[in-house]
């Protein structure tokens, strides 16, 4: 592009790049952790001990091992869902008797098969070698309830979003779902630096990250985030979402988008694997909503929907952060907010989300199958 073609006033999307699920992030991350020289921060909810979780310990150490400081922040309380799902392994962690009783309450209401099974707590080898190395400061003991995941190279390469260290995020799950997910690369070292000033100050205001967290100060942005999104919305609202449990705010910014006549497409799972219910209660109740009048369009696609995505025709959020009461309130959160103009990371992004929305199945009020009862126990445990 040549350079009188940029904007005047650019928001650092052209550092910006998509990574459209895992099978395009984790080979951008193992490419990242090679080319590695001097420091590798790695920040993590779920880590499981499975193909993929096992060789990012691979290249960590051998990363570790030529001399790179290797910095892993792995938050105790994602190990609720690692043991709760899947193959029931956590590669950091081995839970105690309060953490046994919540996996199995997990267990009972989402993976019922799982229920009562004997849970594999011995830690692997590879985790010993890490958290042993001397170039590794291996912090995995603290429960902050800290959801964000991103990784930082050499404090020049940064990559963020809604993606865990885990097989199904690469291939499928348990249940043969394939998972659909986004991480975002950023390839400027003065945005990377923006990025750890706003960890460090968390209450500084900065165009592009969004943050929720608990360290050294509280700071919870994202609801308002999502908020002005929601309220500044003039014609199109488009709303993609893992776990969808809105609080009343969020309902009432969506409901005056469409009595402005905004166009509000919604698209969740059609089978999710945690609030499945909780999610169809919701557009639900959108549907049945006396402010849909036509403008309202809500989908369901196959995939397994990790995506946490809200764009209006002015600016689009994307990252770790679901629209739920959790979310906004308790946990660690971050998230990027783009400009949706001619820049390439925007027109990647409409390009995916159209592909998906041609690719999922529309769905009357009628349509919708679900669970109340469920969707109140679902509700319940996961906050």
């Amino acid at each position: 592009m040549y350079k009188d073609s940029m904007p005047k006033e650019p928001d650092n999307t052209y550092a910006i790049s998509l990574l459209e699920t895992g099978r395009n992030a984790f080979p951008e991350i193992i490419y990242q952790i090679h080319l590695a020289r001097q420091e590798i921060i790695l920040h993590m909810f779920i880590w499981r001990e499975d193909r993929i979780g096992l060789q990012i310990a691979e290249e960590l150490l051998k990363a570790a091992d030529r001399g790179v400081s290797v910095v892993i922040e792995k938050d105790r309380y994602g190990l609720l869902l690692e043991y709760a799902e899947e193959s029931q392994r956590s590669f950091c962690h081995s839970p105690d008797l309060l953490e046994r009783i919540q996996i199995q309450a997990l267990c009972l209401s989402d993976n019922r098969e799982l229920f009562g099974k004997r849970l594999h707590t011995d830690r692997s080898e590879l985790y010993q070698k890490l958290k042993e190395h001397p170039n590794v400061i291996m912090q995995d003991n603290r429960k902050t309830k800290d959801h964000s995941k991103y990784y930082i190279f050499d404090r020049q390469i940064m990559i963020l979003g809604g993606i865990n260290i885990e097989d199904k995020e690469y291939y499928s799950d348990s249940r043969g779902r394939v998972y659909f997910d986004y991480m975002v690369r950023i390839s400027d070292e003065k945005i990377v630096s923006r990025f750890l000033d706003k960890r460090e100050n968390p209450e500084k205001q900065d165009d592009l990250f969004r943050i929720n967290t608990k360290e050294p100060v509280r700071c919870f942005e994202l609801k308002e985030s999502f908020l002005e999104l929601i309220n500044e919305a003039e014609r199109e609202l488009t709303i993609l979402m893992a776990y969808f449990a809105p609080e009343k705010e969020i309902l009432a910014a969506i409901y005056r988008a469409l009595e402005r006549g905004v166009n509000v497409r919604i698209l969740i799972s059609k089978s999710s694997n945690y609030m499945d219910d909780t999610n169809k209660l919701t557009v639900s109740k959108l549907l049945g909503s006396k402010h849909a009048s036509g403008k309202l369009s809500v989908f369901m696609t196959d995939y397994m929907l990790h995506v946490k995505l809200v764009m209006n025709e002015k600016r689009i959020i994307t990252g770790s952060c679901n629209i739920n009461k959790k979310a906004f309130n308790t946990l660690g959160e971050l998230c990027v907010a783009v400009n949706n103009d001619d820049s390439p990371v925007a027109c990647r992004v409409r390009e995916s989300v159209e592909a998906l929305f041609k690719s999922s199945v529309y769905i009357h009020g009628a349509d919708i199958r679900f669970n109340r009862f469920m969707a109140a126990a679902e509700i319940v445990i996961m906050r």
